[in-house]
């Protein structure tokens, strides 16, 4: 048995050793693993220091390893000026690092056994799953999705979504924690590690039986999807600057367009294109030509016999919203699904759409759409999981900094709803996944001299818990948390009174 009572902060030798490699370990933030690690040593730093000074070291240390992920979101997003970037980057550091570490101080003292290490994992899914609902921009940049490597933990998005993920990374610190502060004596710690073991053990037996045993889709079709141009840094510029300037000329680079992506949608359906698929804003356009530009697009899925999954936007001379659209037209040449982008809308300044996703029944299964940022508002996609849609379009336009990561999320919406997902994308990675995160075909805008993603993909989808429950594992956590606060307080009440009567009684 350990003959040493745990006290807080407990004494160490090497505690701002801790806080050194904690901090350097999530300088590797693209490193799955790193988060992982990272809270093994700052939750040790935190209990070997008084509450206040670990509070605003920690917060230290989430500011600077914050920086880098942050510039390639916040300003691919939004270009935003230093002083700015900075607070937001200091805010954010409190509220997903310094709040969950703090918490973690001062109620694990106060509670008695393995309830402690449950602590931080609950604050941490909590202050995750506020931050992707106060996001406008949804859960971009969310800490589960740093996990995309790991196919078998994923499978268990299919039941409580990315807040299950977020809490099992964040239990091993804590867990291990618990046994370094016990000497990893194993009579003290083995039956709550054991827990611990259990749990993981099943979550990753779970995936792999779910993996092992998917079942195989009865036919696939074949998806063109193809990038014409660099919409964002070749012809964006322009755009704006004619939409503001000369609207003739707008109306001239619009042509352009459209003739890049009705050529190309010719090229694949002729090349074996049974759907084709444009990115987003693959074409650029005034309200006074959409009508004329749908008539041609439709008289090509006609007579190429296509679906045509095109994404684009519609100007207004008067400088009102613009539209941000995803229309799909079957081979008969009738508009059969109109989506308007609802996820950041009014941050791009478009109209935002209703947040419905419609769908539309064919002989590759039931399709339906979102555009690009309606990707990251996962309680909304759910509705993909409900109406029994098989494949699910998104286009996408990104940016090079956040490349790979948009990419990565579309996998976690395809799982959580059991879909196949499509993501063409200008100027980002483009992939195709099946209902189990399993990829069909990528295509990296940077490394393709052909942006073109041939994918044969299965006419699929499967049922998940995730779909119907939503959020619920989250909001367990936040009941779970309200518990295990309480409980640590009377339990602080009680030590206290004993250990005053133990003064009186002396």
């Amino acid at each position: 048995m350990n003959a040493n009572p745990i006290t807080y902060p407990q004494k160490a030798r090497w505690s701002f050793l801790w806080l050194v490699i904690g901090t350097l370990v999530l300088f590797l933030w693209r490193m799955p693993l790193a988060w992982w690690l990272s809270p093994i040593f700052l939750v040790r730093f935190t209990r070997t220091q008084k509450v206040g000074r670990a509070f605003f070291l920690i917060w230290l240390s989430s500011f600077l390893t914050a920086i880098p992920p942050m510039d390639s979101i916040v300003n691919a997003l939004i270009p935003t000026p230093l002083p700015i970037f900075l607070i937001i980057v200091a805010v954010f550091a409190l509220i997903n690092s310094a709040i969950p570490y703090l918490a973690d101080r001062l109620l694990a003292p106060r509670l008695k056994g393995f309830t402690a290490t449950l602590v931080f994992p609950l604050i941490v899914t909590i202050m995750s799953y506020i931050g992707a609902k106060a996001n406008p921009a949804g859960s971009i940049g969310g800490q589960a999705y740093f996990q995309y490597s790991k196919l078998a933990l994923l499978q268990l998005l299919s039941i409580t979504g990315m807040w299950g993920v977020v809490f099992l990374v964040n239990w091993l610190g804590p867990v291990l924690n618990y046994a370094w502060e016990r000497s990893f004596v194993w009579k003290e710690i083995r039956k709550n590690v054991l827990i611990y073991a259990a749990i993981m053990l099943a979550v990753f037996l779970y995936g792999g039986v779910r993996l092992a045993y998917a079942p195989q889709a009865s036919s696939t079709v074949r998806v063109h999807g193809f990038t014409a141009v660099d919409m964002r840094n070749e012809m964006l510029p322009k755009i704006r600057e004619a939409k503001q300037q000369d609207w003739q000329t707008y109306r001239q680079l619009s042509a352009e367009l459209q003739e890049l992506y009705l050529e190309g949608t010719i090229r694949e359906a002729r090349a074996g294109a049974q759907i084709v698929h444009w990115p987003e804003m693959a074409v650029n356009l005034a309200k006074d030509d959409e009508a004329s530009f749908i008539a041609r697009a439709q008289k090509i899925a006609r007579e190429e016999q296509i679906y045509l999954v095109m994404a684009y936007a519609v100007g207004f001379q008067d400088g009102s919203p613009f539209e941000n659209k995803l229309v799909i037209i079957d081979p008969a040449g009738e508009v059969v699904l109109e989506h308007y982008k609802y996820g950041g809308a009014l941050l791009d300044g478009a109209v935002p759409g209703d947040g419905i996703l419609r769908t539309v029944e064919t002989p590759y299964g039931t399709l339906s759409g979102i555009i690009c940022n309606d990707t990251y508002h996962e309680e909304v996609v759910t509705q993909a999981g409900r109406n029994g849609t098989d494949i699910l379009f998104s286009p996408t336009l990104g940016w090079r900094q956040t490349n790979p990561l948009q990419a990565h999320m579309a996998m976690y919406r395809a799982i959580e709803n059991g879909v196949t997902h499509i993501r063409q994308a200008d100027n980002d990675l483009s992939i195709a996944v099946d209902p189990y995160g399993r990829l069909t075909a990528t295509m990296d805008h940077f490394n393709s001299t052909e942006r073109v993603m041939v994918s044969q993909v299965p006419i699929l989808s499967t049922f998940t818990i995730y779909s119907y429950i939503g959020d619920l594992f989250a909001w367990l956590c936040i009941v779970g948390f309200i518990v295990v606060m309480a409980w640590g307080i009377v339990q602080g009440r009680r030590e206290k009174r004993a250990r005053a009567g133990q003064i009186a009684a002396q």
